[in-house]
């Protein structure tokens, strides 16, 4: 499975079986700058845990969960998993949810985390397997050392025919996410640059997402909110473009957008400078013939990029970028811890790190 890039293939295929290109090169040694830690399934979105040494990572592929990871002993382990499940239903908030996510089934895919009551964070995953869904847990964490842990809490579920590609969080509650391919649409009108996808909301106390008018873009790709709740934002992958929203006023269309080089955006997050932070694949490949026209291109191994946005004027800053590798290609975000930067894969077992320039 894989995410915008991986959604290609995952969003309209309704789950297909898992394929990893860094399956086929298990040596787990640094290359091309790159240091992995292996053994993982499509770990396509990071998250760091404020104030922690803990990252949390998505996973892919089914019963992968969610990991979370050790930046300082370069260690992983299983937070939501087969055998390592807790679950306590929030009837109260997410009262529509039909019950526990089975974790044998769980793929999940984007992540959003927002501070909650009593030092706790919630976790919003999308989720691709056993049904279309946001997954809710409760994360417990401190800045003093202990190991976080997290409880599956609720869902909401998507509307009948539509796959959710990415999440993010109002401080009320409220939620927005990503749809990458509307019914009707397909893969390769993403690549032709032809609107495809849009932005779905839910409130808390009903009962289903629906569509803001206005937000329709090319590949509806990565979300992220403004820590004010005025404003969203969406990356639109195959058009190299992040564009910021109204929250009061969506039907208006886009505010403003940032432009990208040469690589499409797939996550996008805040950092700990109150800059936006973006990665993706460099998509212009030589060896792979070039920028991709159909969902097929995207097998071929293709560098990195990672940059950051200033959310007022849309400036970009590039801070890392790296050649293609076989053994880790399908780059789909960044996350920064110290002077490392840390890369999730749609397509990789494993998970890469560096130190910044």
């Amino acid at each position: 499975m894989k995410h915008l890039w991986l959604s290609l293939l995952l969003v309209c295929n309704a789950l297909g079986s898992s394929h990893s290109l860094a399956a086929q090169a298990p040596d787990c040694s640094p290359t091309a700058g790159l240091t992995f830690i292996c053994g993982l399934q499509n770990p396509e979105d990071v998250v760091v845990v404020p104030g922690t040494r803990w990252l949390l990572t998505s996973g892919m592929s089914p019963g992968a969960g969610l990991t979370l990871v050790d930046t300082q002993a370069k260690s992983v382990r299983k937070l939501f998993a087969p055998g390592t499940a807790a679950a306590r239903a929030d009837r109260a908030r997410f009262g529509s949810c039909p019950g526990p996510l089975d974790p044998k089934q769980a793929v999940l895919h984007g992540l959003a985390l927002r501070p909650a009551a009593g030092g706790r964070y919630t976790v919003y995953a999308t989720n691709h397997g056993g049904r279309e869904s946001v997954e809710v847990f409760e994360l417990t964490a401190s800045a003093g050392g202990a190991v976080p842990s997290a409880t599956w809490v609720g869902c909401v579920l998507l509307p009948p025919k539509l796959a959710v590609n990415s999440v993010a969080a109002f401080s009320d509650g409220t939620l927005v996410a990503t749809v990458l391919i509307l019914p009707g649409k397909t893969f390769e009108d993403a690549f032709a640059m032809r609107n495809t996808g849009i932005v779905l909301q839910w409130t808390p106390g009903t009962a289903a997402f629906v569509e803001l008018k206005g937000t329709e873009l090319v590949a509806n790709n990565g979300i992220e909110t403004s820590p004010d709740d005025r404003e969203f934002y969406v990356a639109s992958t195959t058009t190299r473009r992040v564009y910021a929203f109204s929250r009061a006023k969506p039907g208006a269309g886009a505010l403003r957008f940032a432009q990208l080089q040469d690589f499409g955006p797939d996550n996008v997050r805040w950092d700990a400078n109150n800059r936006l932070i973006t990665a993706g694949l460099i998509d212009d490949e030589p060896a792979c013939g070039g920028r991709s026209k159909d969902e097929k291109g995207i097998r071929c191994p293709m560098g990195y990029a990672v940059a950051t946005i200033d959310p007022r004027t849309m400036t970009v800053t590039e801070i890392a970028r790296g050649p293609r590798t076989p053994s880790f290609t399908g780059t789909a975000m960044a996350a920064v811890v110290g002077n490392e930067l840390w890369l999730g894969s749609f397509f990789a077992d494993r998970l890469a790190y560096r130190r910044l320039p």
